[in-house]
């Protein structure tokens, strides 16, 4: 079969010769791969202007920041394009947008993109699945062309891992230490486990370890109340009904996590929990309700990228680390408790 003009191509030959449709397909493709590669350098630009890295997520990184916890075979089905965003061990050979990177992809990429201008059905891609995240592990070319083509979903062979710390959508190789950071603090407190629901997202690094704190001080008043050494997971399970929802109850009635742009719902909770601490040191009318109210005037000095030169950390500073967080954890704590005490003797006058 040959035509005498190039529809794929844009452009009619001179001369009026046919054209096999091979010949033609091939230009196009060779074409569509000097774009999309064009596109891989527009967009490594744009990451080197945005400080945002574009690069596909590594497998094996994320499965151990994470931390393993089984995997399920899910069968064939129709994914999302947009949410393959990483690779088991071809990081790079295309970027996060699947562009390609090195010219030793051009054969295989062009032979692909013309049998699917063709006609010709691809058999399904491979992917594992974490969170909400898949990660391509044969297929890398056909997914290529696929959002070069820009197609919506594409058919794939899924295995679901299931990881401690849950996986976002938009997850980017930056994320990977927060991502850790969490998967650690589950492992300590079980909170997973006893707690399902509960999803403590920090918006930096070293929060997971001030919530823990609180933990540990809830732990050494229930230890210190039943005369028994409580083990943590108990401990994580009470904090979280006991303590952390009633914080955030009043955090949702003064609509703090939609007033507050960018803060998660534990930043919210640190932010509350802190400044009723400064507000008790400072003799000045404490509690979750105050703390709220002087939260919403000013949030400022207790913004989540604020908090390492807030009156916390100087703290630690002076107390040497940990134990400086611990002490002001069970000093928070005990201003809790006697919170808590003081509302109850109020409702039972």
């Amino acid at each position: 079969m040959a035509y005498r003009g190039c529809p794929l191509c844009g452009e009619r030959y001179s001369g009026g010769g046919e054209i096999p449709i091979a010949a033609m397909l091939s230009a196009a493709g060779q074409h569509e791969f000097e774009a999309a590669s064009r596109s891989s350098f527009l967009s490594e630009l744009t990451a080197i202007f945005t400080g945002r890295q574009r690069m596909l997520l590594p497998l094996d990184e994320v499965v151990r920041a994470a931390r393993l916890d089984g995997q399920v075979e899910r069968g064939v089905q129709e994914i999302p394009v947009a949410l393959i965003r990483g690779s088991e061990g071809r990081v790079r050979d295309f970027d996060a947008s699947f562009h390609p990177l090195k010219q030793h992809l051009r054969e295989r990429w062009t032979r692909l993109y013309n049998l699917i201008q063709l006609g010709r059905e691809m058999p399904p891609i491979s992917v594992y699945r974490v969170g909400e995240v898949y990660f391509v592990k044969d297929g890398h070319h056909r997914v290529s062309v696929a959002r070069h083509l820009g197609w919506d979903v594409i058919r794939a062979y899924v295995v679901e891992i299931k990881t401690r710390a849950p996986l976002d959508a938009d997850v980017d190789p930056e994320d990977l230490l927060k991502v850790a950071e969490y998967a650690s603090f589950l492992e300590r407190t079980q909170l997973d486990r006893t707690r399902p629901q509960a999803r403590l997202h920090c918006s930096h690094l070293g929060r997971y370890d001030v919530i823990y704190d609180h933990i540990l001080g809830h732990r050494y008043f229930m230890s210190v109340d039943q005369g028994r050494d409580v083990p943590v997971r108990e401990a994580a399970a009470s904090w979280y009904d006991s303590v952390y929802r009633p914080v955030m109850a009043v955090a949702e009635r003064h609509r703090l996590p939609g007033h507050l742009a960018g803060w998660t719902e534990a930043d919210v909770y640190l932010a509350l929990t802190r400044l009723w601490l400064d507000l008790d040191l400072e003799g000045r009318p404490a509690g979750p309700e105050s703390a709220a109210e002087v939260l919403l005037a000013d949030a400022g000095p207790y913004a989540p990228e604020r908090s390492r030169s807030h009156r916390g950390h100087r703290t630690r500073g002076r107390n040497g680390g940990g134990r400086g967080r611990a002490r002001g954890a069970r000093r928070l704590l005990r201003v809790i408790r006697r919170g808590r005490r003081r509302r109850m003797t109020a409702q039972a006058l």
